[in-house]
């Protein structure tokens, strides 16, 4: 199939107008947006091509977050960053393909009548970066695209770590700082954290804010892009070490 896409004009207007729509997003289909976005000329089928796909609709937002990261990632595996970072692909295939799991995931925010929490459902309102790991489909597909690991057999195993609780927060506490948008650094910090949960430690999130904060804290004066995988490891197992010591 063809992802759709919606065009700027149409973001702008659901952005500015908001009240005018408001009501229609707690409409069962997307019938009456699709209409009006073919009646402006504002929806249309994009160049990039996958599969068919069926996402998971768990009632536990952890497993199915889990199961779709691996769903969306390995259908969009082709996908490049930059078309991954457009807010048009995104907000097109919500509002048109997968209406269904954007009611599903986000069935509190679009039932709160806040516009924000709305808007934050299909559209980036918080930064074009920050948004990418706040928008409840194109983090899964950053989260496969950061933490797809080809050197350990269970490709997905920082996703498991990651999503064994509180998905979302962790995602955009970890992984949507600037220096994590190389897989290497994403991938040595969650080594780290892998490796002090097999030796017994109760993982937290303080561990991922932890974590955090000392990369962006020593990010200006060292150059992280140039470290390994396992010097990523090393050094946050030292901060940690320091930190919370062995916890269990």
């Amino acid at each position: 199939m063809k992802l759709l896409y919606l065009d700027k004009e149409a973001i702008d207007e659901l952005k500015m107008n908001f009240p005018i729509y408001k009501s229609h997003f707690k409409d069962k289909t997307n019938e009456w947006f699709m209409e009006r976005f073919k009646e402006k000329d504002w929806i249309h089928e994009s160049k990039i091509q996958c599969d068919e796909f069926e996402l998971d609709y768990d009632v536990d937002y952890n497993k199915s977050d889990r199961k779709n990261v691996e769903i969306i990632y390995e259908a969009l595996k082709d996908l490049n960053p930059v078309h991954a970072s457009d807010e048009r692909l995104w907000a097109g295939v919500l509002f048109g393909q997968l209406w269904k799991f954007v009611k599903y995931r986000r069935a509190e925010e679009l039932n709160s009548g806040e516009e924000l929490k709305i808007l934050n459902s299909f559209l980036f309102m918080r930064g074009r970066k920050r948004s990418c790991f706040i928008n409840c489909l194109s983090r899964l597909w950053w989260t496969g695209y950061l933490l797809y690991d080809p050197e350990n057999a269970c490709h997905y195993a920082s996703v498991d770590l990651i999503s064994e609780s509180a998905f979302p927060s962790n995602v955009l506490l970890l992984l949507s700082s600037n220096f994590m948008a190389n897989k290497k650094l994403a991938l040595g910090v969650l080594d780290c954290i892998s490796e002090r949960k097999q030796k017994g430690e109760k993982i937290g999130r303080y561990h991922f804010t932890e974590a955090n904060k000392y990369l962006n804290c020593i990010g200006g004066v060292t150059f992280l892009d140039a470290m390994s995988r396992e010097e990523v490891k090393k050094l946050v197992g030292g901060r940690l070490d320091k930190e919370f010591g062995i916890l269990i």
